[in-house]
């Protein structure tokens, strides 16, 4: 996975992914904001409009994943490669389930439970990664001054690999959950689930800081990214347990909901951005 970081072509990628995204997030922001427009079909045209461009950039996500995997399998690098391909998998049934969220003007469950099982990959590649460092932490390594050590010598990484595997998975319940958000309760569940998984994401990137993990520029605004993100998620269950008398009421909700995600999104942007110009210099 660490690839898909280190080169810049599939920095670029994600970089082009996330402009998309963003793009695609702000016609659903206007689609909220127009919800209780005179104009018949406004919002869902503009709606329909930001889920396909959200589509368009998991594209470009799963492209970048792939580029990383074609690298690895170059230099016949064959375990990086299989852990990139289960990561391409993950990727793909993510592309797969919005593309059926986008085809049915967001209200197909098969979509959600899709996107659910592709983060599900993605949990289990983490979880995978957290046993292959908790046995490589078993043995003895030398160590740097202010590193903290496992009781083998190593530097501890596998909790935090533990971490983001339940945090991953949380996230993979809560996408799940959204197969009937329509109603209440499942809608609060799904928005809980998500805020929990990536607030646990969150604090695993912020540990691996403190313990001098990760010093790159790009991490301060990928941690911004992942609060903002579950702020949002903790929006839309706040969103989802009010009844809203009105559609301006519920607009005017779910427009907060988006404009958070909007700002997390471009977090992660920029965080992206600044990783492709170290890269390129």
């Amino acid at each position: 996975m660490d690839r898909i970081i280190k080169s810049l072509t599939p920095a670029t990628l994600l970089v082009s992914g996330a402009v998309v995204f963003v793009l695609g997030t702000a016609f659903l922001l206007a689609s909220d904001a127009t919800l209780a427009s005179s104009t018949p079909g406004a919002s869902g045209d503009l709606a329909q409009a930001g889920r396909w461009l959200q589509f368009v950039a998991w594209a470009c996500l799963l492209a970048a994943v792939c580029t990383a995997g074609w690298d690895a399998i170059v230099r016949s690098e064959w375990a990086a490669g299989a852990e990139i391909a289960a990561a391409a998998l993950g990727t793909l049934l993510l592309m797969i389930g919005l593309a059926a969220i986008a085809a049915s003007d967001g209200s197909s469950p098969a979509g959600a439970v899709t996107s659910a099982v592709g983060v599900g990959v993605w949990a289990l590649l983490v979880l995978s990664r957290a046993a292959r460092v908790s046995l490589a932490e078993q043995g003895p390594a030398p160590a740097g001054p202010n590193t903290i050590l496992a009781p083998g010598g190593r530097r501890r990484q596998a909790d935090l690999w533990l971490a983001a595997a339940i945090g991953l998975f949380a996230l993979a319940i809560g996408y799940g959950f959204t197969s009937a958000a329509s109603s209440a309760g499942p809608g609060i569940a799904a928005g809980l689930l998500q805020a929990i998984g990536v607030g646990v994401l969150a604090g695993s990137v912020a540990v691996a800081r403190s313990r001098q993990m990760l010093t790159a520029r790009p991490v301060l605004a990928v941690l911004t990214g992942l609060v903002l993100l579950a702020i949002s998620f903790l929006a839309y269950a706040i969103v989802a347990g009010l009844s809203f008398g009105t559609l301006t009421a519920l607009g005017a909700g779910l427009t907060v909901v988006t404009a958070v995600e909007l700002a997390a999104v471009i977090a992660l942007g920029l965080a992206a951005w600044t990783r492709v110009r170290e890269l390129y210099r």
